[in-house]
């Protein structure tokens, strides 16, 4: 997921906010993986972890606080889904058959959260006893089944909560095209559960085959191969089929339902949107083969066969969702100039990072992320040059210093190996692993030089792909391949201490240096020149933005909107950078355009910041209330969550 720090989420100080991150476990490999064979024969790295044959990576005995597995009791290896989505109801409802790794009995416990369960099957039609624990707020309800002798398949019939946490169904009118209702999915980090029956962990990789049955003017699109689309049982519904034969942890299942339209952009992408932005978006996108290249360069192979992707409504509440073959985005990031692309760049690479290669568990969470941020800017240094990695990392270097001094320099959540078991992982995103791990991805590149870098990274890949590893297991790889590097660099202190270390890689350039000392001479009278900020790029505004002082007066606020028409842009990066500015000031020609953008926008990077600007000041409180309860039916349940929370004080 886009950690909304790579376009740096914006605090009320005006600094990059804390953002959700995102986790996982170890992933357990069945052996109808397409990787299976290769993977069998690699030798496992850890000799003294307690893994079996064919199981990946960390050892399933460890386990997940976030969820009610138990893989002593099986592992879910594959699913069937057999869905019908009711918009009347808001509710899907169908069945879902489990199929276990190996015959086995007794207790399967299986995670959920508001499902209404009424049987269990086996195949032969013989119920299965179950039982649903009470309701845990963090973790759900588990699901106790009670398998008979040899059972491998259970049949779970079900539905869901019409508000289930990880679906929001949206009105006619809050599409785009106004005539057709829509709904979409966000599983990350734990709310597969409110949609499926599951071992909802990601060491829990599974397959699935899925059949979705929608009112025939909809159409239906997946994180998963498209297969047949063909009339349903019933007049005037239609069922498409799906299936995905690359193991998933249960976060990245994914789904949409709308008036979805598509065009090819390239022999392996498509996007896909509602007719009224598909041509805005396949422009604004056209560029994605070449970062597909760019990419394979980095890492090697694509092995997702496809990279395509779905611009989501306006409430989608992230920049980007890397579901593999059907990535989510943002519609904030189609500026018109390509000036976002980068967050496309950051859901690509999650295709090796996070995707092939899991972090065992939420503590490893810098293995994902730091990681992928690496690579993202790796991947936008091949596309437009060393500069552009250089301001990106500055943007990155702005919000990790805020995350730090929010948590203050001995909070254990500024280590990178962390420990946040008992704890709702939507409570807790942070941007320590995804830019204090980049610096560590940098320091572990520079001290290798980025030819034998760039072979550690494909041969990384290779060597866990499918799996989940620990941060222990990495370092173990690492001293492996590079031997001294992690030594070198003192990496244990970077993974295991608070705060950020006094061997920090610095990003500099010319650009930046002038960026930053023209905003920090704003009290002493240097403005930027009205003829040269008309060219300036995204990232130059950000940049300059984030440094001003956090509260102007009437007059300069008003020299900046006249000179640069920051109330009018259409990007959404500098507008919000430029409004949570005109919030903390009470500059009230922009509170019209406040009023509108947090009407306009779900996306939390936003959202969060803004409100909390509007909230902390005596005459704008007020404005932020009224403005949240006009809109807060339109936000997704996780950004209306975390807003109600900012404005309860």
């Amino acid at each position: 997921m886009y950690h909304d720090s790579r376009q740096a989420a914006i605090s009320p100080t005006g600094r990059p906010w804390i953002h959700r991150i995102r986790y996982g476990r170890p992933a357990w490999q069945a052996n109808q993986s397409p990787c299976a064979e290769r993977r069998s024969l690699r030798p496992w790295v850890g000799s003294t972890h307690p893994c079996r044959p064919y199981l990946g990576g960390a050892a399933l005995s460890c386990r997940d606080p976030h969820s009610f597995t138990d893989f002593d009791q099986g592992r879910v290896v594959h699913m069937d889904l057999d869905l019908t989505v009711d918009f009347s109801t808001k509710r899907l409802h169908g069945t879902a058959t489990l199929k276990l790794a190996e015959p086995t009995s007794g207790p399967l416990d299986l995670d959920t959260r508001d499902l209404e369960v009424t049987k269990v099957t086996s195949p032969g039609g013989a119920e299965i006893p179950f039982e649903v624990a009470d309701r845990d707020e963090v973790m759900g309800s588990r699901l106790r089944l009670a398998l008979p002798d040899g059972c491998d398949q259970a049949i779970v019939h079900y539905a869901t909560s019409p508000e289930a946490s990880a679906l929001q169904w949206l009105e006619s009118a809050q599409t785009d095209g106004k005539q057709h209702p829509y709904l979409f999915s966000q599983c990350q980090a734990i709310h597969a559960r409110s949609v499926i029956p599951a071992q909802d962990s990601p060491l829990a990789r599974f397959t699935f085959h899925a059949k979705m049955t929608v009112p025939e003017e909809l159409t239906v699109v997946m994180g998963a191969a498209p297969g047949e689309v063909g009339a349903a049982d019933r007049p005037k519904w239609r069922t498409f089929t799906f299936e995905m034969p690359q193991s998933i942890p249960p976060y990245l299942f994914a789904f949409a339902v709308g008036n979805i339209v598509s065009r090819d952009l390239g022999p392996r992408s498509r996007v896909y949107t509602e007719p009224e932005t598909l041509e805005k978006a396949a422009w604004e996108f056209g560029g994605v083969d070449g970062m597909l290249t760019a990419a394979e360069e980095v890492f090697g192979p694509y092995l997702w066969d496809r990279f395509d992707f779905l611009v989501m409504p306006a409430s989608f509440p992230y920049g980007g969702m890397e579901n593999p073959r059907l990535t989510f985005l943002t519609p904030t990031l189609l500026a018109g100039d390509r000036s976002l692309v980068n967050v496309l760049a950051h859901e690509l690479a999650h295709s090796w990072t996070g995707n092939l290669v899991t972090n065992a568990t939420i503590d490893d969470f810098w293995l994902n992320e730091g990681f992928t941020v690496w690579a993202e800017r790796r991947i936008l240094e091949n596309l437009d040059g060393a500069e552009a990695k250089s301001l990106g990392a500055a943007i990155g270097r702005n919000g990790l210093d805020e995350a730090l001094a929010q948590f203050g320099p001995d909070s254990p959540f500024t280590r990178l190996k962390t420990d946040g078991k008992g704890m709702d992982p939507d409570e807790f995103y942070s941007l320590v692993p995804y830019e204090k791990g980049f610096l560590l991805v940098s320091l572990f590149e520079q001290a290798a030089g980025r030819e034998k870098f760039d072979a550690f990274i494909k041969d990384y890949i290779q060597h866990f792909q499918f799996t989940s590893i620990t941060t222990e297991e990495f370092l173990e790889f690492l001293d492996k391949a590079l031997p001294g590097v992690a030594a070198e660099v003192d990496a244990k202190r970077w993974i295991y201490q608070s705060g950020l270390p006094d061997n920090a890689p610095a990003f500099e350039s010319p650009r930046l240096e002038m960026l930053q000392n023209l905003a920090r001479g704003w009290n002493d009278g240097l403005r930027p020149d009205p003829r040269e900020g008309e060219s300036w790029s995204p990232e130059d505004w950000q940049i300059f933005l984030q440094e001003l002082p956090r509260k102007l007066s009437r007059e300069d606020c008003r020299w900046l909107d006249e000179s640069f028409h920051l109330t009018e842009q259409g990007n959404a990066e500098i507008l919000c950078n430029w409004l949570i500015i005109a919030a903390n000031s009470g500059y009230e020609p922009a509170f019209d355009r406040i009023r509108s953008f947090l009407s306009e926008v779900g996306r939390m990077k936003y959202l969060k910041p803004l409100y909390s600007a509007l909230y902390a000041g005596e005459k704008t409180k007020t404005l932020a209330v009224e403005i949240f309860a006009d809109n807060a039916g339109g936000y997704h349940p996780i950004a209306r969550g975390g807003l109600e929370r900012i404005l309860a004080g």
